[in-house]
């Protein structure tokens, strides 16, 4: 059997679907699994454990004006065989890819679900997956419904990464010390984070209360600005080049919990079962927070009053800085509360550990 998986960006969207990817993995463990995602994305289901093949299409290209790469991967997906296609996008984009693939069963959402309606004319099982639920509950449902099988129970999940990396980032831990947070406070939209001001105001916070060495991971330059200008205020504070998820990944299971926004940070960790804290604006904490009692959350309050079930529908276009009206003080506390909990249960498994070792 081949299967092909169809969820093309962006970063955070492709780790919440992990769980979907590694329960059709456990329903079907002899097919031969593709998954078809835009090329600026590859590196986040490169290092997927047994992901037989990855399909990067270069849609940024095309949306600038070069069509022909496009056209030609179109063209060599069009020639592979399949059998079953999962569209967990549902977007026009993803419909391209799902109806150029000659696959007899094509699942994905279904009128009420999907994301943009032109979808709905190239699946030909459509599945109910309500937008209140969590993302990768919405993708876990698409599999129930196809495979019937009982859910697998999910390990925290692991990004292969060989022994050379492993060996490096374990390095820069040593140098630094275990005893360190990782604060990630860069979103591909502002109005998801706080003012870097205000950042600097929690840090110092977390620094009096707590101790800890702080890492800032970062993409772009613009992060790096944001990172360095963090740095500038503390000496126990250090920026780290994000190379790849994989590595990120290894890093950042080190750490004694992931500070973040809703971005890809907060969902790596998620999959990695690493203790979270994390901020919400526009998007709501119920939906996107990642499930289980380690992983806590702030929700912000719109500074225009507005509503929402999953996110904010002005998020693409709004300017207003959704967190403005956020109280640090508050944040601080529900984090101590939160960090505290935490620590206490690691110290609790510890003397378990140690416990049946003696016996």
């Amino acid at each position: 059997m081949r299967i092909l998986i169809v969820k093309l960006s962006s970063i955070g969207d492709i780790i919440k679907t992990y769980r979907a990817f590694y329960q059709i993995r456990f329903s079907y463990p002899q097919a031969h699994i593709s998954w078809a995602v835009e090329d600026r994305y590859k590196d986040t289901v490169t290092h997927l454990r047994g992901l037989d093949a990855v399909i990067a299409l270069p849609f940024k290209d095309a949306k600038k004006g070069s069509w022909t790469p496009l056209v030609q991967k179109l063209k060599e997906l069009r020639k592979k065989e399949f059998d079953i296609v999962f569209d967990f996008h549902g977007n026009f984009k993803s419909a391209i890819v799902t109806g150029l693939t000659r696959a007899k069963t094509k699942i994905g959402y279904d009128r009420k679900s999907v994301a943009e309606w032109p979808n709905l004319l190239v699946t030909n099982l459509k599945i109910s997956a309500p937008k209140y639920l969590p993302p990768d509950e919405r993708s876990l449902l698409i599999v129930d419904a196809l495979t019937n099988s009982k859910r697998a129970a999910t390990p925290p999940l692991r990004l292969v990464l060989d022994k050379m990396e492993k060996h490096a980032i374990e390095e820069f831990v040593h140098q630094i010390g275990q005893n360190f947070l990782m604060i990630c406070p860069f979103s591909a939209w502002d109005q998801k984070t706080l003012d870097i001001s205000e950042w600097i105001r929690w840090i110092q916070m977390i620094r009096m209360d707590w101790g800890f060495q702080i890492v800032i991971p970062f993409f772009s330059e613009k992060e790096e600005m944001g990172a360095r200008k963090i740095q500038s205020e503390f000496t126990h504070v250090h920026p780290w080049k994000i190379g790849s998820l994989n590595k990120w990944q290894h890093l950042m299971s080190f750490s004694k919990m992931v500070i973040a926004v809703d971005s890809a940070s907060l969902h790596l960790a998620g999959v990695t079962n690493i203790p979270t804290f994390s901020i919400f604006g526009p998007t709501l904490d119920d939906v996107y927070r990642p499930i289980g009692d380690i992983h806590k959350s702030f929700q912000g309050t719109c500074p225009f009053n507005k509503t929402f079930n999953q996110k904010c529908k002005l998020l693409r276009t709004c300017a207003a800085p959704c967190l403005k009206k956020a109280d640090l003080m508050l944040i601080h506390e529900q984090f101590n509360t939160h960090l505290l909990t935490c620590l206490n249960a690691a110290k609790a498994t510890m003397q378990q550990i140690q416990a049946m070792s003696y016996v």
